[in-house]
């Protein structure tokens, strides 16, 4: 199988880390036609990356789609899906957060503002407070990772959570989840997965030169 995205994508990054996770035989590649080119269109339905190719030519697209896809034909070592049906259903909840709540209301207005170099504005750091709140909550209610599982949720929350810091580390705010002790406590503990720190890294320096390069432009 072969799955396409691109090195700063916050979503590919999740897929990514399910496959250093389980071993999985999952080649990552750059899309085979260009972002947002008529090709690209035609070809992937959802016109977004990651997508990923089966074996037989098939697509799937959708980072979640792909995560459960994966975790269904992959194999139970790791298992990134709970046995128990509520912690089913908190895995995703807390994946519903990153993608409903915490992104929209947060991070794309974050990331809009900070590539377009114009002010952060008083009202988006107030909606990102409200949203980590959230986080803090859900979070503090599911447990440490120290007494529990790491799942799906997890993996899908920390491509964002680390696109927060990328973003404000130029306000100097390096230290925005201070307030939030469960949410803290649960980032140093996927810091300490060799294979999400790995992930994420390879993110960091991805986004780090996309955003050199549009500054540049």
């Amino acid at each position: 199988m072969k799955l396409y995205t691109v090195p700063h994508s916050p979503y590919g990054a999740r897929v990514c880390a399910q496959i250093k996770l389980k071993n999985l035989p999952v080649e990552v590649l750059p899309p085979p036609e260009p972002l947002r080119s008529e090709g690209f269109l035609k070809r992937f339905a959802l016109g977004k990356v990651p997508i990923l190719e089966l074996d037989d030519g098939r697509y799937l697209g959708e980072s979640w789609a792909i995560l459960e896809y994966l975790e269904e034909i992959g194999g139970e070592i790791p298992s990134l899906i709970p046995k128990d049906a509520l912690a089913r259903g908190k895995m995703r909840e807390l994946a519903r957060y990153a993608d409903l709540h915490l992104a929209p209301n947060a991070l794309f207005p974050l990331f809009k503002s900070v590539l377009a170099g114009e002010a952060v504005t008083a009202s988006t750091l107030d909606a990102l407070h409200t949203e980590l709140a959230k986080g803090e909550r859900l979070i503090a209610a599911r447990g440490s990772l120290a007494e529990r599982a790491l799942d799906l949720g997890d993996i899908a929350l920390a491509p964002s959570v680390l696109y927060l810091f990328l973003l404000l580390e130029g306000l100097g705010k390096k230290e925005i989840l201070a307030d939030f002790p469960a949410f803290s406590g649960w980032w140093e503990g996927m810091d300490r997965i060799p294979e999400i720190r790995e992930t994420l890294q390879g993110v960091s320096t991805a986004f780090r030169a996309f955003a050199g390069s549009r500054a540049t432009a």
